[in-house]
């Protein structure tokens, strides 16, 4: 089997170079600091990497079961809250929403193919902002130059992301709700 490949994929969209847009990218070294299951492959696929990465799995001679992307997501939440959305929320409307600096709309058809052989999950958090990242070189600490509120929603993230692919983080989530009965949301 190619190397790349796995029944289950967790796999980190954007570009650590813009602020928040670095969070699939930071989840996935994240998620890379756990002991993981022997069919689960974690990907940081960058920016341009998506449109092949679907590509080769909506081709692959074994179908990948589940794949989990992570991303931002602009969908009108706060900064650092998580959404959960299937790939049919990304591709009808796209056009009439922003959803992420890289134009979900433009990974339709591949987002499309993949969905009809993969049970694919987008995990989504909102940005606080986009904007070129300030990077000084004196800074030795920083691989992702996430706002405050958005790096808070990295390890929700990867216990929700676990959870898609039936691994147990071994947490509990604390509601975004009041306690009486208002679920938050993912």
């Amino acid at each position: 089997m190619l190397d790349w490949y796995a029944k289950k994929m967790i796999v980190g969209i954007g570009n650590p170079l813009y602020t928040d847009d670095g969070f699939g990218p930071a989840v996935i070294e994240e998620l890379k600091k756990h002991a993981l299951p022997d069919d689960l492959k974690v990907i940081d696929a960058g920016l341009a990497g998506p449109h092949f990465l679907f590509t080769l799995v909506a081709q692959a001679e074994t179908p990948v079961e589940t794949m989990v992307m992570i991303d931002i997501l602009d969908f009108g939440g706060e900064p650092g809250q998580l959404t959960r959305v299937t790939p049919d929320f990304l591709t009808e409307g796209a056009k009439e929403r922003y959803l992420d600096p890289h134009s979900w709309g433009g990974l339709k058809e591949p987002l499309e193919e993949l969905s009809k052989r993969t049970k694919v999950i987008i995990i989504g958090c909102q940005p606080e902002s986009i904007e070129l990242s300030d990077i000084g070189n004196e800074s030795d600490d920083v691989g992702f130059w996430l706002t405050e509120n958005v790096k808070t929603a990295i390890p929700k993230a990867v216990q929700l992301a676990l959870a898609e692919v039936g691994v147990d983080y071994g947490t509990t989530i604390i509601s975004e709700g009041d306690l009486h009965g208002e679920a938050g949301s993912a």
